[in-house]
């Protein structure tokens, strides 16, 4: 750098007329070098170099190449009059990946490449954590235990991710999720008991899907104590091995239950619980040490704080404490490779310094605002100015790069958006020009790794399975199913996939369906159809402490509106002598050789004698145009049904099908939709001609794939298909279009 540079870093006196002060280019990675000498009082021409070239220097030309491109903006000009080799930035090599997964498997592969020459040593520098994480991730692949000067917070290693969960599933009263979280955890049950664990967690899993079941372990218990017809043999799996669990996690609930406590008694109640969970599998190696001596030390420490704390503030104030608390591979990791952080690396050499995170907000970090002063108002006081920082990085960069090869990357994007590229990066990039020395290879490397090579989109599949595979038994839910998605059909009939519900999962309208059906049916079976006690049997549903919040605060209003509706509408129609002849009833047939199974949610007997049926809908109701397209025939194959005296105690002439839909209509809740018209308007069929034409479509549909071999195609009719279960196992995405041109 030359004298007139120097000068122009300042500090700069005020100018004797104005009063004006020019701001220093706090921004230059020597500023804060010349605050150094001037408050020492020596001039830098009294330095001389402190040794002349090493064996982890770069060259002299590189040096000036180095400084010219971190000159200060004023300057830069004279970058087009400088000589080829003072812009030459040999041995400084560029990888620019497409995102942070991908920069950090570059930069193992640079690192993994340096250990092929014996004796190389080579070093990381990033001032992005969480790179550092990926890169050390990366390189165990290939065995390798690598040491990151700032650690791993103890908070993201398994004995500190168990103490939270347990915090947390103590304090949320063991919801779902949470819990599931803690029993799952690699260190709960470690060892040889860790399998059994393991299949009792799973079951619980299961059985735990859906809407959040009563707080507590007691909403566990009450949880498990009421399984439906269907899942009985799984309920009976995890409640033979619930007990287990909740053994050993009742005395921490029996704590936390409690309100503000002394925070030494919740430390003690989380210790003892972890300890009976996981055995001295949770305390073994560098990362249980720290757990234990924290626990430990918050123990001691506990009376210096407040008398008495909230259960719900242990698992933050765990996680913030263990953020602080940075653990190290024993013995140092592998020799010849690091990680450093910024200031780390001042003091370090190596044969290749990889700089890593070369973006704008990282390397340098977007500098911290200051809410009070104004940078002019912080300069005349003496303070650092805000951007000093940036220019501290620039130094830590300049030193990095001095290394005999040095590899800096960076990636395109973030998490979550394009990525600018560090000033830095572009100012090497534009002093260097068309010399700007791309790791070409490196990153058709980090590509190819994982690379499966060329990818064949997948056919629409097409399964066809011997007829001794295809069921001879199908409900009338699933015959729009056969027919719309044969492939939907087959995935769940005869591979026996069932889509699972979230955990914790909100009220969905199928499960706000299946409570109305729930409430439709114990009024019906306790009350017979009195219209009076309707709205008491769905207030009390709505009050048992299973229901969702959600279900509570947000469709109780609605729900009721619509039960009050469906009670004055069976009160109306028993006033015209329409007769509730039965509720939620399974019922059978045997047609074209298959059995055709069905339940409906009530048929009535009208005042001519012939029968009604009716579906409670929470949603929307099916078209005409569905049902003359062949679809949409579950109301008329259940009338069949009834016809064939299917349904024990019950036979008649089918002629009604009504919707009851709970949904809002002309600013009030409730209305029925019916398919068909006795003059057969609006597209609808005629209601004598209802069930002959769903025996009709449904005779087809068996013929084709139950008794016949036509193949299971995928979305045959998509426009029918609209739920999405098994879209990811028939690979949608990737032929869904493709097929029909």
């Amino acid at each position: 750098m030359d004298e007139q540079e120097w000068q122009a870093l300042g500090p700069h006196e005020p100018d004797p007329v104005t009063g004006f002060r020019r701001r220093p280019i706090e921004t230059h990675p020597q500023f804060h070098l010349k605050l150094l000498l001037q408050r020492m009082g020596v001039n830098r021409g009294e330095f001389s170099p402190w040794r002349d070239g090493g064996g982890h220097d770069a060259t002299a030309a590189r040096g000036r190449a180095i400084a010219n491109a971190l000159a200060p903006a004023e300057f830069t000009g004279k970058w087009t009059s400088l000589d080829a080799e003072d812009r030459r930035l040999s041995g400084i090599a560029a990888a620019e990946l497409a995102t942070p997964a991908e920069e950090a498997q570059a930069i193992a592969l640079a690192l993994r490449q340096a250990l092929e020459i014996p004796g190389r040593t080579a070093a990381l520098v990033t001032p992005d954590r969480a790179l550092a994480r990926r890169v050390a991730a990366h390189v165990a692949r290939w065995g390798i235990a690598i040491d990151d000067s700032a650690g791993r917070p103890l908070s993201i290693l398994p004995s500190g991710t168990l103490l939270t969960a347990l915090a947390e599933a103590a304090t949320q009263r063991f919801a779902p999720l949470a819990l599931l979280t803690l029993l799952k955890h690699p260190l709960v049950r470690f060892g040889e008991a860790r399998g059994a664990w393991l299949d009792g967690a799973r079951a619980l899993d299961r059985v735990l899907r859906g809407p959040r079941p009563a707080a507590g372990l007691a909403g566990i218990d009450d949880h498990l104590a009421t399984p439906s017809e269907r899942e009985r043999r799984l309920f009976g799996e995890a409640l033979a091995w619930w007990p287990e669990a909740r053994a050993l996690l009742a005395p921490i609930e029996a704590v936390f239950e409690d309100e503000a406590q002394p925070l030494a008694a919740l430390v003690a109640a989380l210790r003892e619980t972890a300890q009976a969970l996981c055995g001295d599998a949770l305390w073994s190696g560098p990362a249980g040490r720290a757990a234990a001596e924290l626990l430990a030390d918050l123990e001691a420490e506990a009376s210096a704080g407040p008398a008495s704390v909230e259960p719900a503030s242990l698992a933050p104030l765990l996680k913030t404490l263990m953020d602080e608390v940075a653990v190290r591979p024993p013995q140092g990791g592998h020799p010849r490779l690091a990680i450093y952080g910024l200031i780390e690396a001042r003091l370090q050499t190596a044969d290749l310094m990889i700089l890593g995170g070369l973006n704008e907000g990282i390397w340098p970090g977007q500098p911290a605002p200051d809410p009070w002063l104004a940078p002019r108002i912080r300069a005349e006081l003496g303070l650092p100015g805000l951007e000093r920082r940036v220019g501290v990085s620039a130094h830590d960069l300049a030193g990095a790069l001095g290394a005999p090869q040095a590899l800096i990357t960076r990636a395109r994007r973030d998490a979550s958006q394009p990525a600018i590229a560090s000033r830095f990066w572009l100012r090497l990039q534009a002093l260097a020009g068309e010399r700007f020395e791309r790791a070409r290879a490196l990153e058709r490397w980090t590509r190819a790794l994982d690379d499966p090579g060329t990818h064949e989109p997948a056919d629409q599949p097409a399964p066809s399975p011997p007829a001794v595979l295809r069921p001879k038994r199908i409900a009338v839910t699933d015959v729009d199913r056969l027919k719309a998605d044969p492939y939907a059909f087959y995935a769940k009939r005869i591979l026996r996939l069932m889509a699972l519900d979230p955990v914790d999962a909100d009220p969905s309208a199928a499960w706000r369906g299946t409570a109305v059906h729930e409430i439709l049916e114990v009024w019906a079976r306790e009350d017979q159809c009195a219209p009076d006690s309707l709205r008491v049997r769905a207030l009390a549903m709505l009050a048992d402490e299973r229901t969702h919040p959600m279900m509570r605060a947000l469709w109780q209003p609605r729900l009721m509106e619509a039960i009050d509706w469906i009670a004055a509408e069976i009160a109306r129609g028993s006033s015209l002598g329409r007769q509730v002849l039965a509720v939620e009833k399974d019922g059978k047939i045997d047609i074209a050789g298959v059995t055709l199974t069905g339940k409906f949610d009530r048929i009535d007997r009208m005042p001519d004698g012939t029968l009604a049926v009716i579906d409670y809908k929470t949603g929307k109701a099916p078209s005409p145009a569905s049902v003359r397209a062949g679809f949409s025939l579950q109301l008329g194959l259940l009338g069949l049904i009834a016809e064939r005296g299917g349904f024990e105690g019950i036979r008649g002439d089918a002629r009604g099908f009504e919707y009851w839909s709970l949904g809002k209509r002309n600013d009030s809740f409730g209305y029925i939709t019916s398919l068909v018209d006795a003059a057969g308007k609006a597209e609808k069929v005629r209601p004598e001609d209802f069930p002959a034409l769903a025996a009709h479509h449904f005779t087809e549909a068996v013929a084709a794939w139950l008794t016949g071999g036509e193949a299971f195609t995928a979305k045959l009719h998509p426009e029918y298909a609209p739920y999405a279960d098994y879209d990811q196992l028939m690979r949608r995405d990737e032929w869904y279009g493709r097929e029909r041109g």
